[in-house]
């Protein structure tokens, strides 16, 4: 049967840094209200962005971009004082964020799909990638499942891909979903990530497991990863990639 590639889409598959700014900015719970039809004309505070860029690579899902929202971010120094942080949250406060986050995203992508797809570039060598894969290649992101299906679509790639696990914040968890569901092993599974947590924890399953070194990642992530021998891909060697 062959083995099965499942990836992580922001980051991975895709840069959305403009558009997951624009929606962590939204998200402050109608502070920033536009017309329909108007959102390509908002523009991110340059400050907001700052921050934003800062604490995005800590970022395993959607709920922990709040933290562009507070001054607190600009003390983050590490993975510890992030994590220390987003602790002290009001629950409600990261839930009514993500909601409105949620909602900006879909407001967007529904009034102006051309606007919002634009927002998206597919990293080099990665249309490959999926072809090659065709059909033993799962997509399990933090992304809406919604969005990542209408931006693979954009690029031709929908049929590329068997299931896309959408809102996804425990990935080793849906790996071993998806190996029940494919009839597979976690042995037969080759894991893409950017996050180290993620790929970390998805180690753990015994997938094979590669840390996607061309998405958003922290200095201490590229020292941790050397020491611990954490295996890594970089860009150039997507084209050469096979799978277990």
């Amino acid at each position: 049967m062959g083995g099965l590639l499942v990836a992580d889409f922001d980051g991975v598959v895709a840069d959305a840094l403009e558009e997951c700014a624009l929606i962590t900015w939204l998200g402050a719970g109608g502070r920033h209200p536009w017309a329909p039809g108007t959102a390509r004309r908002l523009k991110v505070p340059t400050a907001f962005l700052s921050r934003f860029r800062k604490i995005r690579p800590y970022a395993r899902t959607l709920d922990h971009l709040v933290m562009a929202h507070l001054p607190q971010a600009d003390q983050v120094r590490g993975r510890q004082d992030f994590d220390r942080i987003f602790r002290t949250l009001p629950e409600p406060r990261v839930r009514a964020f993500t909601r409105a986050a949620s909602a900006a995203r879909a407001r967007i992508r529904t009034e102006e799909p051309d606007y919002w797809l634009g927002l998206h570039t597919l990293y080099p060598g990665i249309a490959g990638l999926l072809r090659r894969h065709a059909g033993a290649t799962a997509i399990v992101t933090a992304k809406d499942e919604p969005s990542v299906l209408a931006i693979l679509d954009r690029y031709g790639l929908e049929d590329t891909v068997a299931e896309v696990v959408g809102e996804c914040s425990r990935k080793a968890d849906a790996v071993r979903e998806l190996c029940v569901r494919h009839g597979r092993t976690p042995a037969e599974v080759t894991f893409l990530d950017d996050n180290l947590g993620n790929v970390r924890a998805v180690a753990a399953t015994g997938a094979r497991t590669l840390w996607a070194t061309w998405g958003h990642h922290t200095r201490d992530d590229v020292t941790e990863a050397a020491r611990d021998g954490v295996a890594r891909l970089d860009l150039a060697a997507v084209a050469t990639l096979r799978l277990s």
